[in-house]
C-alpha cells in the first residue's frame, strides 16, 4: 500500500472534505466502515489506490444521504421481517440517493463509480435460476430501480435479466400488480412513505397468495366448470395497489388483508407489515435441507408453483434476501489490522453551551485582545506602507524631487509595489486534557490557555486577511475520535461566547486534534495556512504527533507550539512557553507579530 507522506489528496483530508460539503460528520480511523445515523466512519486507509478511493467516496455520499433524509426510528420498525426490511432499503436507498443529488449533483457521478468498481469486482451478479423468490424480487427491485429511478446504466443488463427471472418465478398478476405499485417510487418523498408503499407490496403478495391457495384447493371440475372460473393472475381493477388508489387507504392497512399483528412499539402513524410472514398453518421451511428453495422445486400445477414461491417470500430469512449494495460495499473497505493506519481524524461535535461562563470569559479576555489587536494593525498597516522607489521610467512623478533633473539624474518617477494583506487561515488548538488542570504560579493551565484562545482569536479577527477558528480537543465525552469546533473559520468570537470556557475531560489525543486542524486549514482559501498549539505538551502517542507534524511541513502548514508553564521544543521546530499569566499579553503579540508581519 502507497503511502501519501504529505497531506495533499491525502485520503483521510479527502474524506473529511467531501462529509463537510456533504453537511456530515466523517470520523476515518480504526479497520471498518459503519454509520450510527449520526456520523459515518471510514476505515484508516492511507493508501492511494484509486479503486478504493472510488468504493469508500460512493459509501460515503450515500450513507450521507441516510444521515441527512433517513428516519431512523422509522426504518428500525421494519427491520424484525427480513423481507420487510430488504424492500423498504432498496426504496429508501432510491429515495435519498435521488434527494442527494438534487442537492449535491456530483454525489450522481460518485455512487455510480462506486458500482461499477462492486460489478467489476464481482460482487454483484444475476441470481441464478433456482434463486430463493426473495432473493428474485430484491435484485429485481435493486436493479430495476436504480436503473430506471437513478439513470445507473451500469446495472441495465442485471436489471433486464432480473426482469426476466421475476416473470419467469411469480404468477403474472403479482407482477403486474408490483409494476402499478412501483410506478409510485418518483412520489415518496419520505422513509415513512418508502415504509407505507413497502407494507402495501408485502400485501399485494398475501392477497396474491390467497388467490393461488384458493384455486389450489378448488376440486377438479370438467371444461364447463373451469370456463366460468375467473382469472386470478390478473390484477383487481378496484385493489388500492394500483397509482391511482385512494390515498386514505395508503397509510392505513385494509381491515381484511390478512397482515400480521401489531408492532407493540410503533408508533401510532407508521403502519405495521407482517409479523408473522408465512400465513398462518404454514409449516415450510425458507430452504430444505439442502439450502434449495421450495419455491424452486417442480409442481404438478401452476397454481401450486405461485404458492411455494409467494409462500418462500413471505417467510423468508435474512439469509435468503438478496445481498445490500451499500453493505458489500462496507465489506470491501474492511482493513486488516496489517492494514489498517493507525491515524484517527475525529469528528466535529458542538460543545457543551453555558453562556454565563463564556460571556464572562470574554469581557475579561476583550481588554487585553485590543491592545494586542492595536499594536498589530498598525504594525500591519506599517509594512503595507512602504516608501516608493523612485525610477527614471513611470508615470506619477513625485514633486519634492523634481530638483534631480537639474543635475542630470532622471530619477524622479514614484513606482510602489504592491503590498498584501496577511491573507493567513490561523487555527488555535486547545489541549483540554486533565493535566491541564495543573497549575502555573497558582493559576490553572486550562484558565490560562482560554483566555490565551479567546484573546488571540479576538485579535486577529479584527485584521483584515486573516482567518481565525479555535478547536479544542478531546471532544464529547473525553473520545479521542471527537474534537469540540468551539469557533470555525469565518465564524466570530461574539457569536460563539455560549460556547467558551468549558472544563477539561478525557486523555491528550494531540495527533488527531492535529488532523482535524490541518484538514480545516487546508480547506480554506487563504494561501498561508498556521496552526497554534495550546499544550503541555504531554501528548498520548508522540509517535503519532510527530507524524502529523511532518506531513503539515511537507504540506506547507506551520505549527507552532505554545507551551503552558512548560516548554514544548521537543514536539515542536517552533515554539513558545507562557510561564506566568503576566507574560500572557506580550508573548502573544510577539507570536502574532512574527506570524503576520515577518512572512
Amino acid at each position: 500500500m502507497k503511502t501519501n507522506r504529505t497531506l495533499n489528496n491525502a485520503f483521510p483530508i479527502v474524506a473529511a472534505a467531501l462529509g463537510n460539503n456533504l453537511g456530515v460528520k466523517v470520523i476515518v480511523g480504526g479497520e471498518d466502515a459503519r454509520t450510527n445515523g449520526d456520523t459515518i466512519q471510514i476505515p484508516a486507509y492511507d493508501g492511494d489506490d484509486p479503486d478504493y478511493r472510488d468504493v469508500a467516496w460512493g459509501y460515503l455520499a450515500h450513507e450521507a444521504g441516510h444521515v441527512r433524509f433517513t428516519d431512523m426510528e422509522c426504518f428500525r420498525q421494519a427491520s424484525q421481517v427480513p423481507i420487510r426490511k430488504a424492500i423498504l432499503n432498496v426504496l429508501e436507498d432510491v429515495r435519498i440517493e435521488r434527494q442527494l443529488a438534487e442537492m449535491y449533483p456530483g454525489t450522481r457521478l460518485t455512487i455510480e463509480k462506486t458500482i461499477r468498481k462492486m460489478i467489476d469486482q464481482g460482487d454483484f451478479a444475476m441470481q441464478p435460476p433456482n434463486a430463493h423468490p426473495a432473493a428474485v424480487l430484491d435484485s429485481f427491485l435493486l436493479f430495476h430501480l436504480r436503473t430506471r429511478e437513478l439513470g445507473q446504466t451500469a446495472l441495465s443488463d442485471l436489471a433486464d435479466e432480473a426482469e426476466r427471472l421475476l416473470e419467469e418465478r411469480f404468477p403474472t398478476g403479482a407482477v403486474t400488480r408490483l409494476f402499478g405499485l412501483l410506478s409510485e417510487v418518483p412520489r415518496l418523498g419520505s422513509t415513512r412513505d418508502c415504509l407505507i408503499l413497502t407494507d402495501r407490496i408485502l400485501r399485494m403478495i398475501e392477497e396474491e397468495l390467497a388467490k393461488a391457495e384458493e384455486e389450489v384447493e378448488k376440486p377438479p371440475r370438467g371444461e364447463s366448470g373451469t370456463g366460468g372460473a375467473p382469472d386470478n393472475t390478473q390484477a383487481d381493477p378496484g385493489k388500492t395497489d394500483s397509482p391511482t388508489g385512494d390515498p386514505d387507504e395508503i397509510a392505513q392497512p385494509k381491515a381484511d388483508a390478512p397482515v400480521g399483528d401489531s408492532d407493540q412499539n410503533a408508533p401510532a402513524d407508521v403502519p405495521n407489515g407482517p409479523a408473522d410472514a408465512a400465513p398462518a398453518g404454514d409449516s415450510h421451511p425458507a430452504t430444505d435441507g439442502n439450502g434449495v428453495s421450495p419455491a424452486s422445486v417442480p409442481s404438478d400445477g401452476k397454481a401450486d408453483d405461485s404458492v411455494r414461491v409467494l409462500r418462500a417470500v413471505l417467510s423468508a430469512r435474512a439469509e435468503d434476501v438478496g445481498r445490500d449494495l451499500f453493505e458489500c460495499a462496507r465489506k470491501t473497505l474492511s482493513l486488516t489490522t496489517s492494514q489498517a493506519s493507525n491515524l484517527v481524524l475525529p469528528a466535529a461535535d458542538e460543545p457543551p453551551e453555558n453562556p454565563e461562563n463564556g460571556r464572562a470569559l470574554l469581557d475579561k479576555t476583550v481588554l487585553e485582545s485590543t491592545r494586542i489587536r492595536s499594536k498589530l494593525q498598525g504594525l500591519v498597516q506599517a509594512s503595507r506602507l512602504k516608501r516608493p522607489a523612485l525610477k527614471s521610467l513611470g508615470r506619477k512623478i513625485s514633486g519634492n524631487r523634481l530638483h534631480r533633473l537639474a543635475t542630470g539624474d532622471p530619477r524622479v518617477f514614484e513606482q510602489r509595489l504592491p503590498q498584501t494583506a496577511p491573507n493567513t487561515a490561523v487555527h488555535v488548538l486547545l489541549d483540554r486534557s486533565p493535566s491541564m488542570r495543573n497549575t502555573v504560579v497558582h493559576q490553572r493551565r486550562i484558565d490560562i490557555a482560554w483566555v490565551a484562545c479567546v484573546a488571540l482569536a479576538l485579535a486577529l479577527e479584527g485584521i483584515p486577511g486573516v482567518n481565525p477558528a479555535i478547536t479544542a480537543f478531546p471532544g464529547h465525552e473525553g473520545r479521542a475520535d471527537s474534537v469540540y469546533r468551539v469557533m470555525d473559520h469565518g465564524q466570530r468570537v461574539r457569536q460563539r461566547a455560549p460556547y467558551l470556557g468549558f472544563e477539561t475531560d478525557g486523555g491528550t489525543p494531540l495527533a488527531q486534534g492535529l488532523w482535524y486542524a490541518a484538514s480545516r486549514v487546508l480547506a480554506c482559501r487563504e494561501p498561508r495556512k498556521v496552526i497554534l498549539v495550546l499544550t503541555d505538551g504531554k501528548p498520548d502517542s508522540e509517535a503519532a504527533v510527530r507524524d502529523i507534524l511532518d506531513r503539515c511541513t511537507a504540506s506547507g502548514i506551520e505549527v507552532v507550539g505554545i507551551g503552558l508553564g512548560i516548554t514544548v521544543g521537543h514536539l515542536f521546530e517552533r515554539s513558545i512557553s507562557i510561564l506566568e499569566i503576566q507574560e500572557l499579553r506580550e508573548r502573544l503579540f510577539e507570536l502574532s507579530r512574527d506570524l503576520l508581519i515577518a512572512a
